[in-house]
């Protein structure tokens, strides 16, 4: 056997074995593979697909080739993905606040960093001072999840293939392929213990799915492939077009994040936070319904419990005690990395909001600092958006529909120009739309 049979093998569109995949993701992590094999593998794949037996392959190799998290019996493990978006800052509301309503839960999200948008879930978290996302062995991570609770961190002792392969992916255009996508992601759950998954699958114009016929395809191979690796998982079909919340950037994020754990967030981050949990507390069978479930998710962010939580794994996860109180319960403002220059876009035309494009802000956020164009580009965690319009508003002329904050002293107006059309205006009264598309379940 040899990796250059196994390329071979796969460019002519002939299904690998158990063992060539094996081979292949062990030679990736002992290093013992040339950085263009690797490249020229992936796109063998991406070009060709994977069969459901190769993405299982693939996972269950991924999944072994390092670490393997196993908490305390009595624990329910449980987490979340996302496939991304604009604004998409739940997960960071999320943990804490699920964590606060079950004793018994164990929430271990070993989440990334970001090369589009405006970062990931680590770079948002990483613009507060202090905060460590890596240089936690497993032992730690166990401890951390048996004692506390929950956590936020990135690992390479996880899953290291999907390390490995995943910023090969990024260099070589071979991202957006189903079954590459559902590999890295279910080889990262299984690898940290997780027995229940929600994945929250965006669709639409600034998501990878743009249709609700190609997202219910994916995700009922990504239940398929979970259940296999002993993951009960469901899938939630949520709408991505316009970003989620009011404010687009990494420590904007965090502002509006402890936002919404003093109860105060808006009302589309607030509602996914409470489905998506409603969701796990559903599946856990904690509660009857999943109503019931979002109310007591609604319940831990309005009364504290939530707040409480998130500032404790703040300090966990090495941020002075100090800093977490402020962050919390004094000036978010204060701790937080902020722009030096702030602009108003207003609107050209008066009407009612059609649709904000979430892709262009993305756009001007990522080209202003926010996100990466590279893997390892430094991320300027105070520039972002402030949207003060939602679809439905009646907006004037002139009237300022978000401010951009940035670090430039020479703006480039093109950027401007790009934000203003981002702002969809029609004559017509705009309904608002529901969050959730539709909902892919195990059964």
């Amino acid at each position: 056997m040899s990796i250059i049979s196994i390329i071979k093998k796969k460019c002519q569109k002939n299904e690998l074995t158990d063992d060539e995949i094996r081979f292949f993701v062990k030679c990736t992590v002992d290093g013992c593979i040339d950085q263009c094999q690797i490249g020229a593998m992936l796109m063998a794949l991406y070009l060709n697909d994977l069969t459901n037996a190769e993405v299982y392959n693939m996972t269950t190799a991924m999944a072994n080739s390092g670490k393997i998290l196993k908490f305390r019996s009595s624990a329910i493990v449980v987490d979340k993905h996302s496939t991304g978006g604009v604004g998409d800052k739940v997960s960071i509301p999320l943990v804490p606040a699920l964590s606060a309503t079950q004793e018994d839960f164990i929430i271990p999200m070993v989440s990334g960093r970001g090369l589009e948008f405006t970062g990931g879930t680590l770079d948002k978290l990483e613009s507060i001072p202090g905060f460590s996302s890596f240089g936690f062995d497993d032992q730690q991570l166990l401890d951390m999840g048996n004692k506390f609770g929950c956590f936020i961190v990135g690992s390479d002792d996880l899953s290291p293939a999907d390390s490995v392969l995943y910023k090969a992916r990024d260099v070589t255009a071979t991202v957006d392929n189903a079954g590459l996508i559902i590999a890295s992601i279910i080889s990262k759950k299984a690898a940290a213990g997780i027995k229940y998954l929600i994945l929250d699958l965006k669709v639409g114009s600034a998501s990878f799915f743009h249709s609700i016929d190609e997202a219910k395809s994916f995700g009922k191979q990504f239940i398929l492939v979970a259940k296999l690796m002993g993951i009960e998982c469901r899938v939630l079909m949520t709408r991505m077009s316009a970003p989620i919340g009011n404010y687009v950037g990494n420590s904007l994020e965090i502002l509006e994040s402890i936002n919404c754990l003093r109860g105060k967030g808006p009302s589309d981050l607030q509602a996914l936070v409470e489905l998506i949990g409603g969701h796990l507390l559903e599946m856990t069978h904690k509660v009857n319904s999943v109503n019931e479930g979002c109310k007591r998710m609604a319940e831990s962010l309005n009364n504290g419990t939530a707040l409480k939580k998130f500032k404790q794994m703040l300090i966990e996860l090495r941020v002075d005690e100090r800093i977490a109180d402020e962050l919390c319960y004094g000036s978010t403002t204060s701790v937080l990395p902020m722009a030096k220059y702030e602009i108003e876009i207003k609107a050209l035309t008066s009407g009612y909001v059609n649709g904000i494009h979430g892709m262009n802000i993305a756009k001007v956020c990522n080209k202003l600092g926010a996100g990466r164009q590279f893997s390892n580009q430094a991320i300027d965690p105070a520039v972002g958006i402030r949207l003060l319009v939602k679809k439905g508003d009646r907006v004037d002329i002139d009237n300022v529909c978000m401010v951009l904050y940035h670090n430039e002293i020479d703006l480039n107006e093109s950027y401007l120009i790009l934000l203003q059309q981002s702002i969809e205006l029609v004559n017509e009264i705009v309904e608002p739309e529901d969050i959730l598309l539709g909902v892919i379940d195990c059964n």
